[in-house]
């Protein structure tokens, strides 16, 4: 038995039939040579050879009674591997619109907590989808968020992908698999007591924790003229933040990597400030024709991991955020970059003082879960403003191909999740020197989503066109912080 952390047990709170709390993948796969055919039971046999290399493939949910302590983990002993993997064929003709719609009627229900909070779903039947390989499939890939973030994840996706067409070898395990029995109400009760009494000494590590950070900050900032980033709750109201529906819809968009990367060795800024500076864009010329931008601007939560070099291997979350302006009132789509920037390097000083593990660890279970099903079910973010306005989250992959069973790996799309009142979740993945972005909302948040992604790539092209200009004025960049600086 393990129990989650607090901030695993939070995703279990939050989640509703609205609100489902896993995350997942589109991945498209087709065979090395062409000619081999998908077979699910020679899948079946893959994934039972690897069940032994991660412990979240054959662990389920314990509930405690009442909500009195967070739940715990255990291998399941009437896991099947039946459950987890499913084959489904796609109707024909088959079209592209047809597998996302297909993804997310598999997708968007709550997964079953009586069973392991994971599955992939095998879809084939994709021929005549113009530009996938012959004999190509799709997987729908679904992980509860109280199992993993962004880092955990990718470590459990080392476990079934291979760097060669030729799958790896596997040990068996050294010993045979010998779950326990299912823990009665009195023992779950009895290991959440132990958790309780353990809150004094929590606050104190809370409070030298933070002391500590804001020592460090204060350092940083002494001589320098770094503003502090956007608080929580200061973000403008916008139509994306309102209370989110179960009808979840996705779109997604390819770049070129390499075109990314130029943009950022010129404008002398990290990749992920480019990606919100193109997605940024696109947010300002979609609310703009809607009649709906914000006078502010308006403010993105990105995901940073916290996980330390010894937690390698370890499983659920172990995240913060760091609050980031987009800079959504800005013409000059340079000028917005730069902003972006200076946000972004704030935000990751700032965003230790406080971080969102240690803050959730002194909220009891039980006081979680009953605060956080009331804000939702009463539907109180509309009696404030936002605590953000979207998430934009930026997982690195492989710049070489993957392989799963020996099929290639063509195409990788994030699939998100939406909190009440943040409508709008955009996964940025880079693999085999492309940048995927897919976006994740609701038909009646954004219904026309795809048009949305289609101006990502609109806010790539005109940053190129405006950074041609500006590298031609040799002091652009310098006018543009002294005006920074003045403002200030």
């Amino acid at each position: 038995m393990q129990q989650l952390t607090a901030l695993d047990s939070w995703f279990l709170h939050l989640e509703d039939a609205r609100m489902p709390m896993h995350i997942g993948a589109i991945n498209i796969f087709a065979p090395v040579d062409g000619e081999r055919k998908f077979d699910f039971n020679e899948f079946k046999e893959f994934f039972r050879e690897r069940l032994h290399l991660s412990p979240i493939f054959r662990r389920r949910l314990v509930e405690v009674p009442l909500n009195l302590g967070r739940p715990f983990w255990i291998e399941d002993p009437n896991f099947n591997l039946d459950h987890q993997l499913l084959h489904v064929a796609l109707p024909q003709p088959a079209t592209l619109g047809a597998l996302k719609k297909m993804a997310a009627q598999f997708y968007n229900p709550p997964m079953d907590r009586s069973r392991a909070l994971w599955r992939m779903i095998f879809i084939t039947g994709l021929e005549g989808i113009d530009g996938l390989p012959k004999n190509a499939f799709a997987t729908v890939t679904q992980i509860h968020h109280a199992n993993i973030d962004g880092v955990s994840g990718a470590e459990i996706m080392a476990t079934i992908f291979d760097m060669f067409p030729t799958p790896s070898k596997i040990k068996p395990p050294k010993e045979p698999w010998k779950p326990e029995p299912i823990p009665s109400y009195r023992e779950l009760i009895g290991k959440s007591y132990s958790d309780t009494t353990s809150t004094p000494g929590k606050i104190i590590d809370f409070v030298r924790h933070t002391g500590g950070n804001l020592l460090e900050i204060a350092k940083k900032t002494a001589n320098t003229m770094m503003p502090p980033p956007p608080a929580v709750m200061s973000a403008p109201k916008s139509i994306l933040n309102v209370p989110v529906t179960p009808n979840k819809l996705f779109s997604a968009i390819e770049l070129d990597l390499e075109r990314v990367k130029k943009l950022k060795k010129k404008a002398n800024v990290k990749l992920n400030d480019v990606v919100m500076a193109i997605c940024s864009s696109a947010l300002r010329r979609y609310l703009d024709e809607k009649e709906a931008l914000p006078e502010k601007p308006m403010v993105a939560m990105a995901p940073i991991s916290v996980r330390k070099a010894d937690e390698k291997g370890s499983m659920g979350n172990r995240i913060s955020g760091m609050l980031v302006s987009l800079a959504t009132d800005e013409e000059d789509s340079v000028a917005r970059l730069r902003k972006i920037y200076e946000s972004t390097q704030s935000s990751k000083i700032y965003s230790k003082a406080t971080p969102v593990d240690k803050i959730v660890e002194l909220i009891p279970s039980e006081v979680g879960a009953l605060a956080t099903r009331f804000y939702t079910q009463m539907g109180l973010s509309n009696l404030h403003r936002p605590f953000f306005n979207i998430i934009i989250t930026n997982v690195p992959g492989p710049p070489i191909p993957l392989y799963m069973n020996g099929f290639r790996m063509h195409h990788q799309y994030g699939l998100g999740l939406v909190f009440e009142g943040i409508g709008l979740m955009i996964i940025v993945f880079s693999y085999d020197g492309k940048l995927t972005i897919t976006c994740t909302s609701c038909e009646e948040i954004m219904p026309d989503l795809s048009l949305f992604t289609s101006y990502i790539r609109t806010g790539l092209a005109e940053l190129e066109e405006r950074m041609e200009e500006v590298v031609a004025e040799e002091d652009y960049f310098e006018k543009l912080a002294e005006k920074h600086k003045e403002s200030k």
